[in-house]
């Protein structure tokens, strides 16, 4: 890659960089946080167009006008990204196929070649991982997420270039020896290799080259031999000196500032279900507090409970002034990607004021252009998307956000993981400030050398303090033979991330709505004993079959991650034409059924093109379809072809309503197993990871309008044959009823996660309700408000059953 320049508004992400990279090679690229490695690494990997530049590789000029992710996995090119690309509603075999599609072409039995693959290439990698590739991701430690998408990567056909960014942030020590070795490995077979990294012992056990970029520039380019880690650490602080300025003093430790008493957290004895265990301590204002051990012996869990003791609702916790929370994983708690930085800074001060006092905008602005300053956020403009900023620059504005809170205790989960040395600096110096200034800091980070800062550290062993050290004892030899003590306080059965039962409800998501329908089926007969036989479940079924099967085209919507506000009044669009142009032309009505099934689907592709929310989309939608429904018929009445009328009241000894339900969800259960239906699905949970694949966005939006539209479709004809006749008004009501149905049935809102069945069974029990509402003569009127009362309660249950998952 030759001069290669992109500029974000006033912000010049690449300068003129430069890469050359030769087969079997091995490239080291280190920088600080914005010095444009993450811009380069989706430039190389087609996600980026650059505004200019040359790109050669393997011996082929490639114009990036037709550069992409697709074409860059085709010449080879894989890239394993800081922040996970992978989909956590998705098993881990199902997450190597959406990646590697090009492994499954032409398979009948795709799945069971996903799982060999998977299995083998994980063992390769990381012997002894012990994951198991039919478990779903979102069940697995965040290390074992990271395996999975560092073995993935190495799966790809004709694997020329790799590219790492961070790839063992979160691996242990073995995993992290073991990939190494792998990566050597396929370095001797040919494969090139991009390391980006900031542990540069790790980079320089590893690399061939290394290069050096600053401010989107190339400082320093070389062989490995003729650099050290030391001379590294001064060529990357030297470019941001003569940037920046001087950066301060040298970190140094911090000694405990007697005198503020006032600011503390005392705990007598605390134990807890999470794991932690008959911890006692005493912490005070003028303290840096160090939280250390082994990753996962209850650390996080004592900062969680900790923060929660603000409100002194925690037994045994005794909490003194304000805190404010630091998160480690600024991706899920901590930035408001909605939001600019100016905002992402100030959220917490705000919040810790009163509930009406206006808010002085200068004051505001100056606070936030005084911390960007100080803390050397680089960015054009606060006022600009916090999305702008690098992953560095991000975590500068979430411990800003804490500071400009003037909180009395801060508490900081791992605040400088992935983070640079000089920006390590800058937030450690900042610390330390705070603590002299009578503030609490308390300190969890993986990181032994940074806790040397601290006066006091607290090392944990299975949920409990096993070793107190103090100023000069806050070593890292100390801290690493405390973080082996204790092995006697192991639990005889360690706690597992998910038990068996637990597993089996996310599998089985659809059990509690099936039972929720069977108890209001036993109710409804209870109440009309008629219901029980084939007749009656042939008329329960009749008049549920269109919320049954509208249900399913909702559940492809919400499965994406957005809501539908006019399936309603399309499903009344359809039944008018069925009830007119159908019956009086039918070659005529069939084409304009198609014809509108076709609009339907483009909803997605304007959605996905002029980036309007779904929400927004499909309620103007629904205007349009409910004023052509009136206008076509401005009354109810009409009737439908006698084909269809026939078809529906067959005297059959199976119902025939209930053979066309069967058929329905046996190809909508089909085609969601499918491979693009898994693809589907998996858009759903993480459309950036798929964009990234290869996959086309604007073809899955479109794919699953259409689906949605062909399932409305023949909840419409189902409609139609059992009335006989239309109203364009009365389907209004659908629209809700089939959210409802979807969320009942285990589906999220959000995206991601549905089930089928689920679906099926939710709408059927909303159906049951108003049956059962009517035989207690019930106004209908309140059918709506029972049935909103109910979801309520349902996601309120559902609300609460995470918290106890999670706590």
């Amino acid at each position: 890659m030759s001069d290669i320049t992109k500029r974000y508004n006033k912000t010049v992400a690449l300068n003129n960089c430069n890469i050359h990279l030769s087969q079997g090679e091995i490239l080291g690229l280190i920088g600080g946080n914005g010095a444009g490695k993450s811009t380069l690494t989706r430039v190389i990997s087609g996600i980026t167009k650059p505004d200019k530049g040359d790109l050669v590789f393997a011996g082929q000029n490639i114009s990036f006008n037709e550069f992409n992710p697709h074409s860059a996995s085709a010449l080879g090119i894989k890239v394993v990204y800081q922040e996970l690309s992978l989909c956590t509603n998705l098993t881990v075999y199902e997450n190597f196929l959406v990646d590697l599609e090009d492994l499954f072409k032409g398979s009948v039995k795709w799945r069971n070649q996903a799982r060999k693959i998977a299995r083998k290439t994980l063992d390769a990698v990381f012997p002894d991982n012990g994951i198991d590739v039919d478990e779903r991701l979102d069940t697995l430690a965040i290390s074992q997420q990271q395996m999975v998408e560092i073995a993935r990567a190495f799966t790809a056909q004709n694997l020329r270039l790799l590219i790492l960014d961070e790839p063992t942030s979160s691996l242990p020590e073995e995993q992290t020896n073991q990939l190494l070795a792998y990566i050597k490995k396929k370095k001797r077979e040919g494969m090139a290799c991009i390391y980006i990294s900031h542990r540069l012992k790790e980079v320089e056990s590893l690399v061939d080259r290394i290069s050096i970029i600053d401010n989107g520039q190339n400082i320093w380019c070389g062989p490995i031999e003729e650099t050290s880690e030391e001379d590294m650490l001064c060529k990357m602080m030297s470019s941001l000196q003569s940037a920046d300025g001087d950066n301060g003093p040298a970190l140094c430790r911090h000694r405990k500032i007697p005198g503020f008493e006032s600011v503390g957290i005392t705990a007598h004895s605390y134990s807890d279900d999470s794991g932690l265990n008959n911890l006692s301590f005493h912490m005070s204002g003028g303290e840096i507090i160090g939280i250390a051990g082994l990753e996962g012996n209850g650390q996080k869990e004592l900062l969680h409970k900790l923060f929660e003791a603000r409100q002194n609702r925690t037994k045994n916790i005794e909490v003194k002034g304000r805190i404010a929370y630091v998160t480690g994983d600024r991706k899920k708690e901590g930035i408001f990607y909605l939001w600019h930085i100016l905002q992402n800074m100030m959220i917490t001060k705000l919040s810790f004021g009163r509930l009406f006092k206006t808010n002085n905008e200068k004051e505001i602005t100056d606070h936030g252009e005084l911390w960007s300053e100080k803390l050397k956020i680089k960015c054009s403009d606060i006022q600009a998307p916090i999305t702008d900023l690098s992953g560095g620059n991000q975590q500068k504005v979430l411990v800003a956000r804490a500071m400009l809170a003037d909180p009395d205790i801060i508490i900081l989960d791992d605040p400088t993981r992935g983070v640079d040395v000089a920006t390590k600096r800058q937030i450690y110096d900042l610390l330390i400030e705070a603590a002299k200034a009578g503030k609490l800091i308390i300190l969890y980070s993986t990181d032994n050398l940074e806790l040397e800062i601290c006066n006091r550290t607290l090392v944990m062993r299975y949920g409990t303090i096993v070793k107190e050290l103090a100023d000069e004892q806050v070593t890292q030899d100390n801290l690493v033979e405390a973080s082996f003590m204790g092995e006697e306080l192991k639990p005889i059965v360690e706690k597992k991330q998910d038990t068996s039962h637990r597993k089996w409800f996310s599998k089985n998501s659809a059990f509690i709505p099936f039972i929720a329908m069977m108890l209001m089926y036993i109710a409804c007969g209870l109440k009309s004993p008629a219901v029980f036989s084939l007749y009656g479940v042939n008329l329960l079924l009749s008049g549920a079959a269109p919320l049954i099967i509208l249900s399913l085209a909702q559940m492809y919507i919400i499965g994406l991650g957005h809501i539908e506000l006019g399936v309603g009044n399309f499903l009344g669009l359809i039944n008018v034409l069925c009830a007119t142009l159908l019956f009086s032309n039918t070659p005529l009505g069939i084409l304009a059924l198609l014809g509108f099934v076709f609009f339907y689907a483009c909803m997605g592709l304007i959605i996905y093109h002029r980036n309007i929310p779904a929400i927004i989309m499909t309620l103007g939608a629904s205007f349009v379809w409910k004023g052509l429904s009136l206008t076509i018929q401005e009354s109810p009445g009409g009737k439908a072809p006698e084909w269809l009328t026939h078809l529906f009241w067959l005297d059959t000894d199976f119902p025939v309503v209930f053979s066309i339900i069967l058929l329905i969800s046996i190809a909508s259960y089909l085609f969601y197993r499918s491979k693009y239906g898994t693809v589907l699905k998996a858009f759903g949970n993480n459309p950036l990871a798929m964009v990234r694949s290869g996959w086309s966005q604007a073809k899955a939006f479109f794919s699953v309008y259409l689906t949605a539209g062909i399932i409305t479709l023949l909840a419409g004809l189902v409609l139609s044959g059992i009335n006989g006749a239309s109203d364009g008004s009365a389907s209004e009501t659908y629209t809700m009823q089939t959210i409802a149905a979807v969320v009942v049935g285990g589906g999220y809102l959000l995206g991601g996660f549905v089930s089928i069945p689920g679906a099926i069974f939710g709408a059927v029990t909303f159906s049951l309700i108003s049956f059962l509402l009517g035989f207690f003569k019930i106004s209908t009127e309140l059918t709506a408000a029972i049935q909103g009362f109910i979801l309520i309660v349902i996601l309120s249950l559902r609300v609460l059953k995470k918290g106890r998952i999670k706590s």
